[in-house]
């Protein structure tokens, strides 16, 4: 198995005071106590594995590198603007 980290965000993160944890150069952050403890679960019990490899995933938040958080962030604003526009349009 690979090393898992755990760790708390600090004020310069995007979620200051979350956890966060990272295996293999990829990472998943803002995560509450129980969400953490159910990611660790996730990426350690073989038992919950195979449950969580079925539905697609490599834990039960999904773990990114950081050019793949950059992308699915700006996937989400343009999205979130499209949709914003979209219902500015319609009130017009």
């Amino acid at each position: 198995m690979k090393a898992i980290t755990i760790r708390i965000a600090d004020e310069n993160e995007q979620f200051p005071g979350s956890f966060v944890v990272e295996q293999d150069g990829k990472h998943h952050d803002g995560l509450g106590w129980d969400e953490m403890l159910g990611q660790i679960v996730s990426l350690t019990y073989l038992s919950v594995q195979g449950r969580i490899a079925r539905w697609g995933g490599h834990g039960l938040y999904p773990m990114k590198s950081a050019e793949e958080w950059r992308s699915e962030r700006e996937r989400r604003e343009l999205a979130r603007a499209r949709r914003q526009h979209e219902a500015e349009w319609d009130a017009a």
